[in-house]
């Protein structure tokens, strides 16, 4: 007599977030002073998977994204990591607010 086991493993498939709607967020960033620095964080932000848009004005940076491919944490840890023009290892920009 001949004995078959037959297992079943059910599939699981990782849920991610199917919300592709672009979203905006607006940080108010210390020591945003010479053009050449923020043009260095909006490099920075744009070659971050899912940014879409940046706009800075003044201490105001404006960042449009994809929340399926990064974080406004993620965003806020790109503008706090960013050299200056002066030192690229001088992380002066400080997040002091973020508004959705």
């Amino acid at each position: 007599m001949a004995l078959s086991l037959i297992y079943f493993t059910p599939s699981l498939v990782a849920q991610t977030p199917q919300n592709n709607d672009p979203q905006t967020v607006q940080f108010t960033v210390t020591q945003m002073g010479c053009s050449n620095d923020q043009k260095i964080l909006e490099t920075a932000l744009y070659r971050k998977k899912g940014v879409k848009k940046v706009t800075i004005e003044g201490e105001s940076v404006t960042v449009t994204y994809n929340p399926s491919k990064i974080t406004v944490d993620a965003l806020k840890s790109v503008i706090e990591n960013t050299g200056t023009c002066e030192d690229p290892n001088d992380k002066i920009h400080k997040v002091k607010s973020s508004t959705p």
